[in-house]
């Protein structure tokens, strides 16, 4: 019997298999679980709208009976402007927003640790605070207006942390023109997470 060879269709010479991470995004964001385990920059922005499609879902159902939005972060920071769109969603959120820290909340991470309602940090968990770094490019003036610019985001910046946390305003003021890092007791100490999580699949599940 002539053995005939099997050829591909040229459609799908090129198929290539989905990304396995996708299959743990989408299992997971099923379950309203979203990692932000990655430099902050325009990809944070699905994060923030899966919180507005989820809020829209569950906008027939008492606050108090809706299934939390979970957010877990492992996260060195990135752009300010993203961030905060981010963390405003986060704090403007109906559906209760638990947020924990599982590693490095730094700088724009620490800002979305901040933004849950309800805030975890795991033992052994690190966060830092700063005011940043901003550059600017083009003539003399594009320059000096950039700068104001980036000026009154910081002081926005200040503001938010202050009023999520409580912390002392004389304390921040001292704190924030380093890199303030803090440990997991740290954390709970000036107001950026209400609990360590002994347990995190008590709060996942």
């Amino acid at each position: 019997m002539e053995i005939q060879e099997l050829i591909m269709p040229k459609d799908l010479e090129n198929l290539q298999l989905p990304d396995p991470g996708l299959l743990d995004y989408y299992q997971l964001a099923e379950k309203r679980i979203f990692y932000i385990d990655y430099e902050i920059d325009m990809a944070i922005l699905e994060v923030q709208r899966n919180i507005i499609l989820i809020n829209i879902a569950d906008k027939d159902i008492p606050v108090e009976e809706r299934i939390p939005i979970k957010i877990l972060i492992d996260c060195p920071g990135g752009l300010l402007s993203e961030t905060m769109s981010v963390a405003s969603a986060m704090v403007q959120s109906k559906t209760p927003i638990i947020t924990i820290n599982m590693a490095d909340a730094y700088s724009g991470g620490a800002i979305l640790l901040m933004a849950g309602h309800k805030r975890y940090a795991m033992p052994y968990s690190k966060a830092m605070l700063h005011t940043g770094s901003g550059g600017t490019s083009g003539t003399f003036e594009q320059t000096e207006e950039q700068q104001k610019m980036y000026k009154r985001q910081v002081e926005d910046m200040g503001k938010f942390i202050l009023a999520r946390t409580g912390m002392d305003e004389k304390v921040f003021k001292r704190n924030k023109t380093k890199d303030w890092y803090m440990s997991t007791e740290d954390q709970i100490k000036y107001g950026l997470v209400h609990e360590i999580a002994d347990n995190i699949f008590d709060i996942l599940i």
